[in-house]
Protein backbone atom coordinates (compact mmCIF):
# COMPACT_ATOMS: atom_id res chain seq x y z
CA UNK A 1 0.00 0.00 0.00
CA UNK A 2 2.78 2.39 0.58
CA UNK A 3 4.40 1.63 -2.72
CA UNK A 4 0.99 2.40 -4.30
CA UNK A 5 1.06 5.60 -2.44
CA UNK A 6 4.09 6.95 -3.29
CA UNK A 7 3.86 6.13 -7.09
CA UNK A 8 0.53 8.38 -6.36
CA UNK A 9 2.23 10.98 -4.76
CA UNK A 10 5.18 11.09 -7.73
CA UNK A 11 2.95 10.76 -10.41
CA UNK A 12 1.19 14.10 -8.91
CA UNK A 13 3.98 16.05 -8.88
CA UNK A 14 4.91 14.94 -12.28
CA UNK A 15 1.82 16.48 -13.10
CA UNK A 16 2.04 19.52 -11.24
CA UNK A 17 5.56 20.32 -13.09
CA UNK A 18 4.76 19.85 -15.86
CA UNK A 19 1.34 21.86 -15.32
CA UNK A 20 3.13 24.86 -14.21
CA UNK A 21 5.26 24.72 -17.17
CA UNK A 22 3.00 24.70 -19.73
CA UNK A 23 0.66 27.53 -17.88
CA UNK A 24 4.16 29.59 -18.52
CA UNK A 25 4.51 28.35 -21.76
CA UNK A 26 0.73 29.61 -22.70
CA UNK A 27 1.80 32.98 -20.74
CA UNK A 28 -0.14 32.88 -17.86
CA UNK A 29 2.18 32.50 -15.06
CA UNK A 30 5.31 33.34 -17.13
CA UNK A 31 6.48 36.12 -14.98
CA UNK A 32 6.33 34.07 -11.75
CA UNK A 33 7.19 30.66 -13.45
CA UNK A 34 10.74 30.39 -12.23
CA UNK A 35 10.19 32.00 -8.42
CA UNK A 36 7.65 29.24 -8.63
CA UNK A 37 9.40 26.48 -9.60
CA UNK A 38 12.29 27.48 -7.59
CA UNK A 39 10.42 27.27 -4.57
CA UNK A 40 9.63 23.97 -5.09
CA UNK A 41 13.01 22.83 -5.60
CA UNK A 42 13.83 24.04 -2.26
CA UNK A 43 10.94 22.82 -0.87
CA UNK A 44 12.27 19.54 -2.17
CA UNK A 45 15.69 19.78 -0.86
CA UNK A 46 14.32 21.02 2.61
CA UNK A 47 12.55 17.23 2.64
CA UNK A 48 15.42 15.33 1.57
CA UNK A 49 13.88 13.76 -1.57
CA UNK A 50 14.92 11.66 -4.31
CA UNK A 51 16.89 13.68 -6.25
CA UNK A 52 15.09 12.93 -9.40
CA UNK A 53 11.94 15.45 -8.16
CA UNK A 54 14.76 18.06 -8.44
CA UNK A 55 16.13 16.53 -11.83
CA UNK A 56 12.62 16.60 -13.24
CA UNK A 57 12.04 20.26 -12.64
CA UNK A 58 15.17 21.18 -14.24
CA UNK A 59 14.42 19.44 -17.04
CA UNK A 60 11.16 20.66 -17.33
CA UNK A 61 12.00 24.22 -16.96
CA UNK A 62 13.60 24.99 -20.25
CA UNK A 63 10.03 24.01 -21.91
CA UNK A 64 8.96 27.05 -20.05
CA UNK A 65 8.27 29.77 -22.28
CA UNK A 66 8.62 30.36 -26.31
CA UNK A 67 11.20 33.09 -26.25
CA UNK A 68 13.97 31.09 -23.63
CA UNK A 69 15.74 30.07 -26.94
CA UNK A 70 16.59 33.94 -27.56
CA UNK A 71 16.30 35.64 -24.03
CA UNK A 72 19.90 35.42 -22.53
CA UNK A 73 19.68 37.03 -19.75
CA UNK A 74 16.56 35.04 -18.49
CA UNK A 75 18.08 31.74 -19.03
CA UNK A 76 21.40 32.93 -17.49
CA UNK A 77 19.95 34.08 -14.41
CA UNK A 78 17.77 30.77 -13.55
CA UNK A 79 19.70 28.25 -14.84
CA UNK A 80 22.46 29.93 -12.64
CA UNK A 81 19.95 29.64 -10.03
CA UNK A 82 19.17 25.97 -10.73
CA UNK A 83 22.66 25.21 -11.25
CA UNK A 84 23.31 26.43 -7.76
CA UNK A 85 20.74 25.09 -6.12
CA UNK A 86 21.35 21.52 -7.17
CA UNK A 87 24.81 22.52 -6.05
CA UNK A 88 23.73 22.92 -2.61
CA UNK A 89 21.67 19.78 -2.71
CA UNK A 90 24.53 17.78 -2.98
CA UNK A 91 26.88 19.55 -0.54
CA UNK A 92 23.68 19.36 2.39
CA UNK A 93 21.91 15.76 1.23
CA UNK A 94 24.50 13.63 -1.38
CA UNK A 95 27.99 12.44 -1.26
CA UNK A 96 30.27 12.43 -3.71
CA UNK A 97 32.06 8.91 -3.52
CA UNK A 98 33.35 8.00 -7.65
CA UNK A 99 33.78 9.47 -11.10
CA UNK A 100 31.99 6.99 -12.72
CA UNK A 101 32.62 4.24 -15.59
CA UNK A 102 32.14 6.09 -18.37
CA UNK A 103 34.55 9.79 -17.02
CA UNK A 104 37.27 8.67 -18.92
CA UNK A 105 36.01 8.52 -22.51
CA UNK A 106 34.15 11.79 -21.78
CA UNK A 107 37.29 13.23 -20.21
CA UNK A 108 39.07 12.36 -23.13
CA UNK A 109 36.37 13.87 -25.43
CA UNK A 110 36.93 17.04 -23.79
CA UNK A 111 40.18 17.31 -23.78
CA UNK A 112 40.54 16.53 -27.87
CA UNK A 113 37.78 19.47 -27.80
CA UNK A 114 40.50 22.08 -26.33
CA UNK A 115 43.54 20.57 -28.55
CA UNK A 116 41.83 21.03 -31.47
CA UNK A 117 41.80 24.28 -31.11
CA UNK A 118 45.28 24.38 -32.48
CA UNK A 119 43.18 23.77 -36.06
CA UNK A 120 40.27 26.20 -34.78
CA UNK A 121 38.84 29.16 -36.48
CA UNK A 122 38.62 31.06 -33.30
CA UNK A 123 38.93 30.26 -29.76
CA UNK A 124 35.29 31.52 -29.48
CA UNK A 125 34.28 28.45 -31.53
CA UNK A 126 36.95 26.12 -29.75
CA UNK A 127 35.42 27.06 -26.46
CA UNK A 128 31.41 27.09 -27.37
CA UNK A 129 32.44 23.34 -28.13
CA UNK A 130 34.64 22.51 -25.34
CA UNK A 131 31.64 23.90 -22.87
CA UNK A 132 28.64 21.98 -24.50
CA UNK A 133 30.83 18.55 -24.05
CA UNK A 134 31.98 19.40 -20.52
CA UNK A 135 28.24 20.12 -19.42
CA UNK A 136 27.66 17.00 -20.33
CA UNK A 137 30.69 15.44 -18.38
CA UNK A 138 29.33 17.01 -15.17
CA UNK A 139 25.79 16.57 -15.13
CA UNK A 140 26.91 12.66 -15.92
CA UNK A 141 29.42 12.76 -12.58
CA UNK A 142 26.39 14.40 -11.18
CA UNK A 143 23.87 12.18 -11.63
CA UNK A 144 26.19 8.86 -10.90
CA UNK A 145 27.05 10.91 -7.55
CA UNK A 146 23.58 11.64 -6.77
CA UNK A 147 21.34 8.97 -8.14
CA UNK A 148 20.02 6.31 -4.90
CA UNK A 149 20.31 3.44 -5.16
CA UNK A 150 16.53 2.41 -4.81
CA UNK A 151 14.85 -0.21 -7.04
CA UNK A 152 11.94 2.28 -8.22
CA UNK A 153 14.61 4.09 -10.10
CA UNK A 154 14.27 3.32 -13.75
CA UNK A 155 10.40 3.66 -13.39
CA UNK A 156 10.73 7.26 -11.79
CA UNK A 157 13.13 8.26 -14.65
CA UNK A 158 10.87 6.65 -17.03
CA UNK A 159 7.98 8.36 -16.11
CA UNK A 160 10.09 12.35 -16.07
CA UNK A 161 10.59 11.01 -19.68
CA UNK A 162 6.96 10.23 -20.40
CA UNK A 163 5.17 13.16 -18.85
CA UNK A 164 7.88 15.42 -20.28
CA UNK A 165 6.84 14.01 -23.70
CA UNK A 166 3.16 14.39 -22.95
CA UNK A 167 4.24 18.34 -22.43
CA UNK A 168 6.05 18.50 -25.47
CA UNK A 169 2.83 17.48 -27.70
CA UNK A 170 0.88 19.20 -25.61
CA UNK A 171 2.56 22.51 -26.06
CA UNK A 172 2.89 21.53 -30.02
CA UNK A 173 -0.99 21.39 -30.20
CA UNK A 174 -1.44 24.69 -28.12
CA UNK A 175 0.52 26.06 -30.23
CA UNK A 176 -1.12 24.75 -33.82
CA UNK A 177 -4.69 25.43 -32.10
CA UNK A 178 -3.51 29.33 -31.27
CA UNK A 179 -2.28 29.64 -35.00
CA UNK A 180 -4.32 30.81 -37.78
CA UNK A 181 -3.11 28.07 -40.62
CA UNK A 182 -4.52 25.28 -40.71
CA UNK A 183 -2.87 22.01 -39.27
CA UNK A 184 -1.70 19.95 -42.23
CA UNK A 185 -0.53 23.41 -43.14
CA UNK A 186 2.25 24.14 -40.40
CA UNK A 187 2.87 20.22 -40.98
CA UNK A 188 3.78 20.75 -43.93
CA UNK A 189 6.16 23.61 -43.63
CA UNK A 190 7.30 22.55 -40.69
CA UNK A 191 6.72 25.51 -38.95
CA UNK A 192 5.62 24.43 -35.81
CA UNK A 193 7.70 26.80 -33.44
CA UNK A 194 7.79 26.24 -29.43
CA UNK A 195 10.22 28.67 -29.22
CA UNK A 196 12.68 27.28 -26.85
CA UNK A 197 14.63 24.99 -29.62
CA UNK A 198 14.47 23.97 -33.11
CA UNK A 199 11.92 21.60 -34.77
CA UNK A 200 14.25 18.72 -35.01
CA UNK A 201 15.56 18.82 -31.29
CA UNK A 202 11.85 19.63 -29.31
CA UNK A 203 10.85 15.90 -29.65
CA UNK A 204 13.87 14.67 -28.25
CA UNK A 205 12.19 13.74 -24.96
CA UNK A 206 9.81 12.15 -26.87
CA UNK A 207 11.70 9.81 -28.99
CA UNK A 208 13.60 9.02 -25.83
CA UNK A 209 9.92 8.25 -23.76
CA UNK A 210 8.88 5.30 -26.36
CA UNK A 211 11.65 2.49 -25.17
CA UNK A 212 10.64 3.52 -21.57
CA UNK A 213 7.14 3.51 -21.38
CA UNK A 214 7.41 0.28 -22.58
CA UNK A 215 9.48 -0.62 -19.89
CA UNK A 216 6.54 0.62 -17.85
CA UNK A 217 3.94 -1.33 -19.37
CA UNK A 218 5.99 -4.64 -18.67
CA UNK A 219 6.17 -2.92 -15.15
CA UNK A 220 2.64 -1.89 -14.76
CA UNK A 221 -0.73 -4.23 -14.42
CA UNK A 222 -2.89 -1.92 -15.91
CA UNK A 223 -1.20 -0.85 -19.45
CA UNK A 224 -3.84 0.74 -21.37
CA UNK A 225 -2.63 4.58 -20.04
CA UNK A 226 0.59 3.71 -21.09
CA UNK A 227 -0.17 2.62 -24.56
CA UNK A 228 -2.02 5.78 -25.04
CA UNK A 229 0.64 7.91 -23.38
CA UNK A 230 3.52 6.34 -25.96
CA UNK A 231 1.24 6.95 -29.12
CA UNK A 232 0.31 10.68 -27.86
CA UNK A 233 4.34 10.96 -27.40
CA UNK A 234 4.18 9.45 -31.04
CA UNK A 235 2.09 12.12 -32.43
CA UNK A 236 4.17 14.77 -31.43
CA UNK A 237 6.86 13.34 -33.38
CA UNK A 238 4.55 12.79 -36.30
CA UNK A 239 3.76 16.42 -36.34
CA UNK A 240 7.41 17.63 -36.68
CA UNK A 241 7.23 15.82 -39.87
CA UNK A 242 11.24 14.55 -39.22
CA UNK A 243 12.19 12.10 -41.26
CA UNK A 244 14.84 10.57 -38.77
CA UNK A 245 12.67 10.26 -35.96
CA UNK A 246 9.41 8.91 -37.63
CA UNK A 247 12.17 6.50 -39.02
CA UNK A 248 13.16 5.77 -35.57
CA UNK A 249 9.55 5.11 -34.02
CA UNK A 250 9.22 2.58 -36.85
CA UNK A 251 12.30 0.47 -35.30
CA UNK A 252 10.78 0.78 -31.28
CA UNK A 253 7.61 -0.92 -33.04
CA UNK A 254 9.18 -3.26 -34.64
CA UNK A 255 11.41 -4.20 -31.43
CA UNK A 256 9.03 -3.20 -28.82
CA UNK A 257 6.35 -5.04 -29.31
CA UNK A 258 8.17 -8.96 -28.78
CA UNK A 259 10.88 -7.26 -26.32
CA UNK A 260 7.53 -6.76 -23.84
CA UNK A 261 5.35 -10.07 -24.72
CA UNK A 262 8.72 -11.94 -24.07
CA UNK A 263 9.72 -9.19 -20.68
CA UNK A 264 5.57 -9.59 -20.06
CA UNK A 265 4.77 -12.27 -16.89
CA UNK A 266 1.00 -12.33 -17.63
CA UNK A 267 1.08 -12.57 -21.47
CA UNK A 268 -2.75 -13.09 -21.74
CA UNK A 269 -3.14 -9.08 -19.97
CA UNK A 270 -0.66 -7.96 -22.30
CA UNK A 271 -2.74 -9.21 -25.35
CA UNK A 272 -5.71 -8.95 -24.29
CA UNK A 273 -5.06 -4.78 -23.38
CA UNK A 274 -2.78 -4.60 -26.65
CA UNK A 275 -5.91 -5.81 -28.45
CA UNK A 276 -8.17 -2.94 -27.21
CA UNK A 277 -5.16 -0.53 -27.76
CA UNK A 278 -5.21 -1.53 -31.22
CA UNK A 279 -9.13 -1.74 -31.55
CA UNK A 280 -9.27 2.08 -29.97
CA UNK A 281 -6.40 3.12 -32.37
CA UNK A 282 -8.15 1.50 -35.67
CA UNK A 283 -11.48 3.76 -34.21
CA UNK A 284 -9.51 6.64 -33.93
CA UNK A 285 -7.70 6.14 -37.50
CA UNK A 286 -11.33 5.29 -39.08
CA UNK A 287 -12.31 8.77 -38.03
CA UNK A 288 -9.76 11.01 -38.66
CA UNK A 289 -9.64 9.19 -42.04
CA UNK A 290 -13.48 10.21 -42.65
CA UNK A 291 -11.91 13.92 -42.79
CA UNK A 292 -9.34 12.78 -45.37
CA UNK A 293 -6.64 13.41 -42.43
CA UNK A 294 -4.58 10.21 -42.62
CA UNK A 295 -4.63 10.29 -46.75
CA UNK A 296 -3.47 14.12 -46.10
CA UNK A 297 -0.36 13.36 -44.03
CA UNK A 298 0.67 10.94 -45.64
CA UNK A 299 0.61 12.70 -48.86
CA UNK A 300 2.64 15.19 -46.88
CA UNK A 301 5.20 12.66 -45.72
CA UNK A 302 5.53 11.49 -48.85
CA UNK A 303 5.96 15.26 -50.75
CA UNK A 304 8.70 16.11 -48.18
CA UNK A 305 10.91 13.10 -50.69
CA UNK A 306 11.38 10.81 -47.56
CA UNK A 307 14.16 9.19 -49.53
CA UNK A 308 15.78 12.15 -50.80
CA UNK A 309 19.61 12.31 -48.66
CA UNK A 310 21.40 14.92 -51.69
CA UNK A 311 21.33 17.80 -49.14
CA UNK A 312 22.70 15.47 -46.20
CA UNK A 313 25.50 13.67 -48.74
CA UNK A 314 26.69 17.21 -49.64
CA UNK A 315 27.31 17.68 -45.84
CA UNK A 316 29.25 14.59 -45.37
CA UNK A 317 31.84 15.68 -48.23
CA UNK A 318 32.15 18.87 -46.31
CA UNK A 319 32.93 17.12 -43.21
CA UNK A 320 35.26 14.87 -44.67
CA UNK A 321 37.08 17.70 -47.03
CA UNK A 322 37.56 19.44 -43.47
CA UNK A 323 38.72 16.35 -42.14
CA UNK A 324 41.23 15.31 -44.71
CA UNK A 325 42.92 18.52 -44.02
CA UNK A 326 43.34 18.19 -40.05
CA UNK A 327 42.84 14.08 -39.61
CA UNK A 328 45.06 14.22 -36.21
CA UNK A 329 43.09 16.54 -34.26
CA UNK A 330 40.28 17.68 -35.81
CA UNK A 331 39.36 21.11 -37.10
CA UNK A 332 38.46 23.17 -34.66
CA UNK A 333 35.50 21.56 -32.32
CA UNK A 334 32.33 20.47 -32.49
CA UNK A 335 30.90 24.08 -32.91
CA UNK A 336 33.14 24.85 -36.09
CA UNK A 337 31.01 22.89 -38.20
CA UNK A 338 28.26 25.85 -38.59
CA UNK A 339 31.34 28.24 -40.15
CA UNK A 340 32.99 25.39 -41.84
CA UNK A 341 29.78 24.86 -43.70
CA UNK A 342 29.27 28.43 -44.45
CA UNK A 343 32.53 28.66 -46.02
CA UNK A 344 31.54 26.37 -48.30
CA UNK A 345 28.31 28.08 -49.58
CA UNK A 346 25.62 25.65 -47.58
CA UNK A 347 23.19 26.88 -44.65
CA UNK A 348 23.25 24.15 -42.47
CA UNK A 349 24.65 24.83 -38.84
CA UNK A 350 25.71 21.03 -38.45
CA UNK A 351 26.92 17.82 -40.60
CA UNK A 352 23.64 16.06 -39.75
CA UNK A 353 25.67 12.96 -38.67
CA UNK A 354 27.36 11.96 -35.18
CA UNK A 355 30.05 10.68 -37.19
CA UNK A 356 30.21 13.02 -38.70
CA UNK A 357 30.36 15.58 -36.36
CA UNK A 358 33.19 13.96 -34.49
CA UNK A 359 35.57 14.29 -37.33
CA UNK A 360 35.82 18.03 -36.37
CA UNK A 361 37.85 16.13 -33.39
CA UNK A 362 39.83 14.59 -35.75
CA UNK A 363 40.56 10.49 -36.30
CA UNK A 364 41.22 10.72 -32.23
CA UNK A 365 37.79 12.19 -31.77
CA UNK A 366 36.35 9.30 -34.04
CA UNK A 367 38.52 6.68 -31.75
CA UNK A 368 36.97 8.53 -28.55
CA UNK A 369 33.40 8.37 -29.37
CA UNK A 370 33.92 4.80 -30.20
CA UNK A 371 35.72 4.16 -26.81
CA UNK A 372 32.91 5.73 -25.08
CA UNK A 373 30.12 3.75 -27.37
CA UNK A 374 31.84 0.77 -26.08
CA UNK A 375 32.11 1.65 -22.48
CA UNK A 376 27.89 2.43 -23.08
CA UNK A 377 27.65 -0.97 -24.28
CA UNK A 378 29.11 -2.56 -22.16
CA UNK A 379 27.79 -0.62 -19.09
CA UNK A 380 24.26 -1.11 -20.17
CA UNK A 381 25.23 -4.83 -21.02
CA UNK A 382 26.02 -5.62 -17.54
CA UNK A 383 23.20 -4.48 -15.38
CA UNK A 384 20.74 -7.27 -14.29
CA UNK A 385 17.63 -5.60 -14.48
CA UNK A 386 15.45 -6.01 -17.79
CA UNK A 387 15.30 -1.99 -18.01
CA UNK A 388 18.72 -2.17 -20.12
CA UNK A 389 17.06 -4.09 -22.97
CA UNK A 390 14.80 -1.04 -23.19
CA UNK A 391 17.78 1.58 -22.52
CA UNK A 392 19.83 -0.36 -25.44
CA UNK A 393 17.42 -0.39 -27.96
CA UNK A 394 17.00 3.26 -27.26
CA UNK A 395 20.72 4.16 -27.32
CA UNK A 396 21.25 1.95 -30.24
CA UNK A 397 18.14 3.50 -32.24
CA UNK A 398 19.17 7.24 -31.36
CA UNK A 399 22.59 6.62 -32.23
CA UNK A 400 22.70 4.76 -35.74
CA UNK A 401 19.04 5.41 -37.35
CA UNK A 402 18.68 9.19 -36.04
CA UNK A 403 22.57 9.53 -35.71
CA UNK A 404 22.59 8.79 -39.37
CA UNK A 405 20.38 11.77 -40.03
CA UNK A 406 21.24 14.21 -37.04
CA UNK A 407 24.12 15.02 -34.78
CA UNK A 408 22.08 13.39 -31.62
CA UNK A 409 25.81 13.09 -29.62
CA UNK A 410 26.66 16.24 -30.02
CA UNK A 411 23.44 18.03 -28.64
CA UNK A 412 23.86 18.73 -25.20
CA UNK A 413 19.83 18.09 -24.27
CA UNK A 414 20.46 14.38 -25.61
CA UNK A 415 23.66 13.95 -24.15
CA UNK A 416 22.10 15.22 -20.63
CA UNK A 417 19.13 12.58 -21.30
CA UNK A 418 21.24 9.71 -22.50
CA UNK A 419 23.92 9.87 -19.35
CA UNK A 420 20.95 10.42 -16.75
CA UNK A 421 19.62 6.84 -17.79
CA UNK A 422 23.44 5.59 -18.12
CA UNK A 423 24.30 6.70 -14.37
CA UNK A 424 21.12 5.41 -13.04
CA UNK A 425 21.98 1.45 -14.54
CA UNK A 426 25.42 2.13 -13.06
CA UNK A 427 24.20 3.02 -9.66
CA UNK A 428 22.07 0.04 -9.94
CA UNK A 429 24.92 -1.90 -10.68
CA UNK A 430 26.75 -0.95 -8.02
CA UNK A 431 23.95 -2.01 -5.63
CA UNK A 432 23.42 -5.49 -6.87
CA UNK A 433 27.11 -6.23 -6.58
CA UNK A 434 27.43 -5.11 -3.49
CA UNK A 435 23.87 -7.64 -2.64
Amino acid sequence: MKNVFNTIKYDLYLLLVIGLTFASFTGYITDIYFPLIILLAIIMMLLKTNVLYIVAIAMASQMSFSGMRDNADVTTLYTSVIVFLLVVDVIKNRKITKLGYLMLPLLILSGLALLTGFNGISRYVTLVGFFQILSVTLMYFYFVNTFENRQDNFVMISKIFMYLAMLVTIEMLYYIWTTDELMITLIRQRTIDLGWENLNIIIYANIMSIPLIGYLVVKSKVKLPYMFLALFSILGILLTLSRSSILTVAVYVVVLVPLMFYHEKKKMSLIIQGLLFVMFVSMGLFFLEQHDIISEYYLTLMNRDVLHFDDRLILLEIAYENFKQHPIIGSGGIFSSRYLIAEAGEEAINYHNTFAQASTLGILGLIGLVFLFFRKIKLIISSVDDFKWYALLLLLATAFVNGSLQPMYFYASYMIYIFMILASLEVNKAKKSTE
